[in-house]
């Protein structure tokens, strides 16, 4: 997953999830396979929620942030408006989770987007869908022009 390019906004370092500047938060790193965003997260010991349990709360806020890369991976910048999720399985605090999101549809004002969280044997952990409105973000289109939702 490494060689994958990274999607992690650089004009937005201080995300509670993504951002790298933000000593408090996930430190999510998405990265774009085709069409799909993937990112890989360990859980850390202060996210336990129930004893050696990670916090189902953190698996919806994974799940939130998965929707929009997924549409970040087709060049849109969006923001949730709608998201659920269903824990499928207690994930362990020692666990490694792959997240997978990817766009179903799109449409003028926005696109909908379903999200995995898999253990590393590929059982699902969690999943997810929610739909995002988009919007011209002129910090996103200057750093990325090649993304330009509007340049399509």
């Amino acid at each position: 997953m490494d060689e994958l390019p990274i999607l992690n906004p650089p004009e937005y370092p201080n995300c509670f999830v993504c951002g790298p500047a933000n000593e408090a938060g996930l430190g999510l790193v998405v990265r774009r396979d085709g069409d799909t965003a993937v990112a890989r997260y360990r859980p850390l010991a202060h996210q336990e929620g129930y004893p050696a349990r990670f916090h189902g709360g953190l698996v919806g806020l994974l799940v939130d942030e998965m929707l929009v890369y997924a549409g970040a991976a087709n060049g849109l910048v969006g923001m949730t408006a709608r998201v659920s999720y269903r824990l499928r399985r207690p994930i362990s605090m020692d666990a490694e989770l792959d997240l997978r999101g990817r766009l179903t549809s799109t449409s003028s004002r926005g696109f909908k987007a379903e999200v995995e969280i898999a253990f590393a044997d590929g059982s699902l952990a969690a999943d997810g869908e929610g739909t995002c409105v988009t919007y011209d973000d002129p910090a996103a289109t200057a750093a990325h022009p090649e993304e330009d939702p509007s340049a399509r």
